[in-house]
């Protein structure tokens, strides 16, 4: 969850440098990162990021979490894909800035049931 933490704050700043693709960027990163760490603390060992999520999506519903933050990941993953990885949309403030709001959620959120299910993942590396 340090590495999710460490994704978020960098989101933060960089948005606030009007960074708008590198903090969607790093958003998804916390996103990610928070993801791999919940997959961890239940004994899964996901590759790389497009397996964490679709493991993520399929553990999720168990794991209790909200609808809500079920969604976002799939929401800024594909916001990631669009605005990074393809080029076809341009990130904007208020794009980059939902991005890191629901990053923040998402964050809070499985740190909660990763840390009342005893597990204490750094996350792994991602790239």
């Amino acid at each position: 969850m340090t590495q999710a933490r460490m994704a978020l704050s960098a989101a933060e700043e960089i948005l606030l440098g009007g960074l708008c693709e590198e903090a969607i960027t790093n958003a998804f990163l916390a996103m990610l990162y928070a993801a791999r760490a919940a997959l961890t603390g239940k004994g899964e060992e996901p590759g790389g990021w497009e397996d964490v999520v679709e493991r993520f999506q399929e553990a999720a519903r168990s794991m209790g979490l909200s609808a809500e933050s079920r969604r976002s990941l799939v929401i800024v993953r594909d916001l990631y894909y669009r605005v990074s990885v393809t080029g076809e949309m341009e990130a904007d403030p208020l794009t980059a800035s939902s991005c890191l709001d629901d990053a923040r959620s998402f964050v809070a959120e499985v740190s909660g049931v990763v840390e009342a299910g005893g597990g204490g993942s750094q996350g792994g590396d991602m790239a």
